[in-house]
């Protein structure tokens, strides 16, 4: 039985929808997005959706997931309904109503409570970092108010805590779309195929790289290391090279040591890249430069912040490392740049960033669901 909430078009305008139920189903979005398919009606069927409450439905649709926010269809709506936006606020509210805890939904809908959220995580971990020096004078005071088990035991909490939530939106997500997928439909994609179309989706952006083809597109004619595609590809790229430098640091050597090692090399890179894309995002925003760069919500900036940030101080720490710098200046920035970097890991099925392992599982079933 389908389950109709008047009351849902409220709840997805704490989410940044704007005034999309003004819309009239006139079809103009789907007409001007370039990922609109034959026989498919995106992003009208979604739009129409949320404004009939269909929660469910919603919840088990790929078609949110299948929009890279161009701005195309808010710009040409006839009636300011903010499709661009609408589509950003669904998956606001997906991830939030996939993750069990509730947290990602609390950080989403208040930015106060995003804030304090974030100090305090910033805080405990840096109680958390202060412990793993035991000699240290901050650490003496503060094992005297909390014992160091106790710090070590949260610690551990905590972090599977993120991994559990994680595991569970994925898997929530996953049965959703599952149960909605066609039985009686014989799909011509397969299972490996499928993945590998997401992830050459990862490695070259093409579908991203469609909404900036449009003759009329803002970024038609310029450089493509400018284009929103590009710089997408170098945030989400440079965040997993640095990742990966980072686990083979801590897997197989002292972090400290030569700076031509491999891992080294391959974590410049892709801080490189990392801060190119967050510079350009940054300025982005700053300058508005198309309409749906022009509305930003408290938790894009504070992600975009951290990235940027965590690349900066991590070349700073490679700068001290090259020239045998140890002094209390750079001891402050390598805790803020370990602060901020497990920070995001923490947050990560919490915030924006769980978009990562989302929007790749959505391709996957929307591929899958190709007959």
């Amino acid at each position: 039985m389908t389950k109709i909430d008047p009351h849902f078009a409220d709840e997805l305008k704490k989410y940044g929808a704007k005034d999309f139920d003004a819309c009239f189903n006139c079809g103009n979005c789907s007409a001007v997005c370039s990922h609109s398919e034959k026989n498919v009606s995106f992003p009208r069927l979604t739009v129409r959706l949320g404004v009939l409450g269909l929660k469910k439905e919603i919840l088990s649709s790929v078609e949110p997931w299948l929009c890279y926010s161009c701005g195309d269809c808010t710009e040409t709506c006839p009636r300011q309904a903010g499709p661009g936006q609408y589509l950003a606020a669904v998956r606001r509210y997906a991830i939030s109503e996939y993750e069990p805890t509730g947290l990602t939904k609390l950080m989403f809908k208040s930015p106060p409570a995003f804030v304090a959220v974030t100090m305090l995580v910033a805080v405990f971990l840096g109680f958390f970092l202060f412990t793993l020096k035991p000699e240290h004078e901050v650490a003496r005071w503060i094992f005297n108010w909390l014992p160091y088990e106790v710090i070590h035991n949260m610690g551990l909490v905590i972090f599977s805590f993120t991994g559990l939530s994680m595991v569970w939106g994925v898997l929530s997500m996953s049965i959703r779309f599952n149960r909605n997928r066609k039985k009686d439909a014989k799909s011509t994609v397969g299972f490996f195929k499928a993945l590998w179309m997401v992830l050459s989706e990862a490695g070259t952006m093409d579908r991203y790289k469609d909404c900036d083809a449009e003759e009329d597109s803002h970024w038609r004619g310029i450089a493509w290391y400018k284009q929103p595609w590009f710089v997408h590809w170098s945030i989400m790229w440079g965040f997993i090279g640095l990742l990966a430098a980072t686990s083979i640091d801590f897997m197989f050597k002292d972090p400290a040591s030569n700076i031509l090692y491999p891992s080294r090399i391959l974590g410049t890179m892709a801080g490189l890249l990392m801060i190119f894309g967050t510079s350009q995002a940054i300025n982005y925003r700053w300058e508005k430069v198309t309409l749906i760069y022009s509305e930003t919500s408290p938790a894009d900036w504070t992600f975009l912040w951290f990235l940027w940030i965590a690349g900066i101080t991590g070349f700073w720490l490679e700068v001290s490392v090259a020239f045998g710098a140890n002094n209390i200046i750079n001891q402050f920035v390598l805790l803020a740049h370990t602060v901020i970097s497990m920070e995001l890991v923490l947050l990560f099925a919490f915030s924006k960033f769980a978009h990562a392992f989302y929007r790749p599982l959505a391709l996957f079933f929307h591929y899958r669901n190709q007959v």
